[in-house]
């Protein structure tokens, strides 16, 4: 299967959501000086679900499992399939997380790929699917999984504000939790490449390449060091950086010197974290309750 089936199965597979009043009053102020902007994704410049994203986030459950293995080809050879492998699902989940982790890894993000052929191996093992495809199989699986468990949608502004610093030349960048599909479903449901959004290439940072993810600071750190080999001229105090989140976003880039505009755009995803160490004395130097408002405040 190619990226663009990959592509129409989000397409079919996605509905319209709406966000979720937080009745949040925006703060808002001229910045000065920022050359880049970079975005969180799940929870920001789309809608999620769950208002989140994580291979051990979400409520799978036994029948959500047996349609997403019957609409990825799979033959079940046994009515147990969706509850065991429900079961190996979760517990590879965990093994992987626990073995990135004795690396010295605070925050690991593995591949959900990788978790997807072990899942499949040990139900054909067990005798209970059967299948072939056996190359593209664990992508097709990951994405009709993904689909269900966490629906997602562009925010109804997102597009337009991103197309409206791309005209003005401002580079944007995104800094997120994500699996190899996300910027797939970006693309299909926005109808626009990453290109055309203006997202420069170099400044994409997935958690799924780096094995980590969100708050951990060495994904930021990680970020940080793209950014000045993308520009040697540029500081973190020249980056805004928008979540929803003020434990996995703010927090993290307001501690290397990020300029911050927290989200609260969407009850789902706007998570204050009131009862975090780490958040208690941070404030956001935005607080927007829709993408457009950015417009206002970057100064250009």
């Amino acid at each position: 299967m190619t990226s663009t089936d990959l592509h129409e199965r989000f397409k079919k597979l996605s509905e319209p959501l709406e966000p979720i009043d937080t009745k949040t009053i925006s703060t808002l102020r001229e910045l000065n000086d920022i050359r880049i902007i970079t975005y969180d994704f799940y929870g920001t410049l789309f809608i999620s679900g769950v208002g989140d994203i994580g291979i051990d986030d979400g409520h799978a459950n036994a029948d959500l499992l047996t349609e997403t293995l019957e609409n990825s080809g799979i033959e079940i050879l046994d009515k147990s399939a969706g509850s065991a492998g429900f079961k190996v699902y979760n517990q590879v989940v965990d093994e992987h997380i626990q073995s990135l982790k004795k690396d010295g890894i605070e925050y690991p993000e593995p591949d959900i790929r990788t978790v997807w052929k072990y899942v499949l191996d040990e139900l054909e093992s067990e005798g209970l699917i059967k299948y072939s495809n056996r190359e593209s199989l664990p992508d097709i699986v990951s994405v009709e999984f993904e689909a269900r468990m966490n629906p997602v949608w562009p925010m109804e502004d997102a597009v337009d504000t991103l197309t409206f610093f791309k005209e003005r030349g401002l580079t944007q960048g995104i800094i997120s939790n994500s699996q190899f599909y996300t910027p797939i479903v970006l693309e299909a449901l926005t109808g626009h490449t990453l290109d055309d959004l203006g997202f420069e290439k170099k400044l994409l940072h997935w958690s799924f390449e780096e094995n980590l993810k969100k708050p951990g600071l060495q994904f930021y750190r990680d970020f940080i060091d793209k950014l000045n080999d993308y520009d040697q001229n540029l500081s973190p105090a020249n980056v805004l950086y928008v979540g929803n989140d003020m434990l996995k976003d703010v927090y993290p880039a307001h501690h290397f010197g990020m300029k911050t505009a927290l989200f609260a755009g969407d009850k789902r995803s706007l998570k204050w974290r009131e009862d975090d160490d780490r958040c208690k004395d941070i404030l956001p130097d935005l607080i927007i309750t829709s993408l457009s408002q950015l417009k206002e405040c970057v100064k250009l």
